[in-house]
């Protein structure tokens, strides 16, 4: 099938938008120096989505694109041939996945997941195009053994590769006639011998990090203040009501010391937290045992601020 023709299909097929094994022949031949066009043979046996994995962190709008993963390579091959037709032969799609190789080094994160440290990007497919070459190699089949490309030449026909195609461990193949796709009906899962072993393993995720309220320093001399002040009084009465208006908000908070467990506790609002963070704003007296108390004099001590109460007139003011 032209590939133009299978890009016009609509809807969308969901698979050509996923990692793929594909077989892909640059219809027309070859350009020769004299301007005539040599028979080419040698079919195109690559990967595409090599970047799409799960929980794949992607660019800002690729996920409403139209041009990833099997689309779009074949859209790539469209600017590359032209003016010359190309065809697809057959795709094979993978599992989106990140995979370690035996000889990659792996670490295991604080959360227990498995990343791969040498190749944090290696996908499934990429392997698995790694595999579909060695197995097109055994059959001797490689346009030119002296380049490690993906360029291969049928000794017969493209059944040849799709033959090899069909020994790739994967999820659902399909064949491409001229007018039509259909699924392969031959397609087992692939060849039960496992060829590069492998380890699933999850994108590095970044230790999180305490989130701390944005602050802001202001240094002006006395001469600044009163330069801001003849030059522009509106901006420097602006000034003066923002340190105001923080000097009440900092007088609207108690700071109080409680011992650190009981702190880490109204942090994380257990029920225990709750009635401390009470009996802290209301003033009440927490009943305690001689145990605990004795436990609390030996704790570290840590400060938390809470909001002093209003009355419900001044609160009706703001």
């Amino acid at each position: 099938m032209d590939i133009e023709k299978f890009l016009a299909i609509r809807p969308i097929p969901d698979w050509s938008m996923e990692p793929n094994l594909y077989i892909v022949l640059q219809d027309g031949g070859v350009k020769q120096p004299d301007g005539s066009f040599r028979q080419n043979r040698a079919h195109r046996c690559g990967a595409a989505g090599l970047h799409l994995y799960k929980d794949a962190d992607l660019p800002f709008g690729s996920e409403n694109t139209q041009s990833i993963g099997l689309r779009g390579r074949l859209f790539q091959y469209i600017g590359y041939f032209n003016p010359l037709a190309s065809k697809i032969i057959a795709c094979l799609r993978v599992k989106k996945a990140l995979v370690a190789e035996q000889q990659d080094r792996i670490g295991e994160s604080a959360s227990g997941s498995i990343y791969n440290i040498s190749r944090g990007s290696n996908s499934l497919v990429r392997t698995r195009e790694k595999e579909f070459h060695q197995e097109l190699d055994s059959r001797g089949l490689r346009w030119q053994t002296d380049r490690n490309n993906e360029l291969f030449v049928p000794k017969k026909d493209a059944s040849e590769l799709i033959s090899s195609l069909r020994q790739i461990r994967g999820e659902q193949m399909h064949i491409f006639s001229k007018d039509s796709i259909t699924e392969d009906p031959h397609y087992r899962g692939g060849s039960r011998k496992e060829r590069i072993a492998i380890q699933e393993t999850q994108p590095r995720q970044q230790p999180q990090r305490e989130s701390r309220a944005p602050s802001l320093t202001i240094t002006l001399s006395k001469a600044a203040l009163e330069q801001l002040r003849s030059g522009s009084p509106q901006q420097f009465e602006r000034l003066i009501n923002l340190v105001r208006g923080f000097d009440e908000e900092r007088k609207n908070t108690t700071t109080v010391r409680a011992p650190a467990k009981e702190v880490e506790e109204i942090r994380q609002q257990t029920d225990r937290g709750r009635e401390l963070l009470d009996a802290v704003v209301n003033r009440r007296p927490t009943r305690r045992s001689p145990r605990l108390a004795e436990q609390d004099d030996r704790t570290t001590e840590a400060t938390i601020e809470v909001p002093r109460r209003r009355s419900a007139r001044l609160a009706g003011r703001n």
